[in-house]
């Protein structure tokens, strides 16, 4: 093998603090490494299994970094998403297929709960949520993706049994079917007499607003639900909406993400493609 001083230049330092750290070495091991004499080095039998065993964990090591350095570039691995029940399953559910066909080395594990799951405490990747009001939340990284308009519809059925209510306060005469979350009995809308919060009532809260959609279908009342959640009805005139002229507050759409300095391609590479497959403006 080499010498003290070919080492020492390759390390760009002294022989001298070379031969102190091999010294170092041998006592903190306990046994000779190398057979120094006048004329050259050359390893003992420990020095050689010792030389040996390093290489191996030195190119572990290349191999980690690596296969980070390809995390960091490609999207691979998995992926666990949180959505609400009606988003996920009329928003989110018909783009899986095309990202994962696009992403195929993504193992995507998605979760439809309108409960706001604890993202750390339950291992999520990310998190979609829908909230009337701006979310905030410090504990999170945060992005408002879109929104969308809420709706007052009804079934012509049920508008031909009841009429049609003209202003917000008419719906204090009408059934009306209700989302569990939302604040109980009253439904609030924006118009040219600024804000009216009116008290509804009904035979039906449901904390699913598909459910409510489809009491809606039956024609038994009138809903205030979120465009996504109707837009086949109100597209093929099976609902009707009402009240246009007294608009309630819209909703918004953001993607959450524990706080981190990084983001990983397989976060980026699903956040961009709900953003452009949603189109959510």
């Amino acid at each position: 093998m080499g010498s003290i001083v070919s080492a020492a230049r390759a390390a760009k330092t002294t022989s001298t603090s070379v031969s102190k750290q091999l010294a170092q070495l041998e006592e903190h091991l306990g046994t000779q490494l190398i057979h120094r004499n006048t004329r050259h080095l050359s390893l003992t039998e420990a020095g050689r299994l010792y030389l040996e065993r390093c290489e191996r964990i030195l190119d572990d090591v290349d191999g980690a970094e690596c296969f980070l350095s390809g995390l960091r570039t490609v999207p691979r691995g998995p992926l666990r998403i949180s959505a609400p029940v009606a988003f996920g399953l009329l928003r989110l559910s018909p783009i899986l297929a095309q990202f994962v066909v696009k992403y195929p080395e993504i193992e995507l594990d998605v979760v439809l709960d309108d409960r706001v799951l604890d993202l750390v405490e339950e291992g999520f990747d990310l998190g979609i949520r829908v909230f009337r009001r701006p979310l905030h939340d410090s504990t999170l990284t945060v992005r408002r993706i879109g929104g969308g308009k809420r709706v007052v519809c009804a079934a012509p059925s049920y508008l031909h049994a009841h009429g049609k209510p003209k202003h917000p306060r008419d719906l204090e005469n009408h059934v009306c079917l209700r989302y569990g979350k939302q604040v109980p009995g009253f439904w609030e809308f924006d118009g040219p007499d600024g804000r009216i919060c009116v008290k509804v009532r009904g035979p039906l809260v449901v904390n699913n607003c598909i459910s409510i959609r489809d009491a809606v279908k039956s024609g038994i009342g009138i809903a205030l639900v979120n465009d996504f959640i109707v837009a086949k009805e109100l597209a093929e005139h099976e609902f009707e909406v009402l009240l246009e002229d007294h608009p309630p507050s819209g909703y918004n759409v953001y993607l959450v993400s524990p706080p981190s300095r990084y983001e990983t391609p397989r976060v980026r590479a699903f956040s961009d493609h709900v953003i452009k497959s949603l189109d959510l403006g």
